[in-house]
């Protein structure tokens, strides 16, 4: 029987553990990220949320116009950087 011939096979939904489990990771990421920042904006060194936000801004459309990465990745690290800085 040629490949052509198989029937597709279905993937997986992941189990309800997997996916709390993920959220949860999600959750601790973006507390430690927002953690980071903070510790980053005390320093004397001149860093700041709005430097921050400035480098995220760049980085993220940098990464549409080469396409380094796709449309939901950047739509997650913006999100993520409301989230975290703001």
């Amino acid at each position: 029987m040629s490949n052509a011939n198989k029937p597709a096979q279905a993937t997986p939904s992941p189990a309800p553990t997997d996916i709390e489990a993920l959220q949860l990771r999600i959750t601790a990421l973006e507390e430690f990220l927002a953690h980071m920042a903070t510790v980053i904006e005390c320093e004397r060194h001149g860093f700041s949320a709005d430097r921050m936000n400035a480098w995220l801004d760049t980085a993220t459309t940098r990464m549409q116009v080469t396409g380094s990465a796709s449309p939901e990745k950047v739509k997650a690290l913006r999100r993520l950087q409301r989230i975290v800085v703001g």
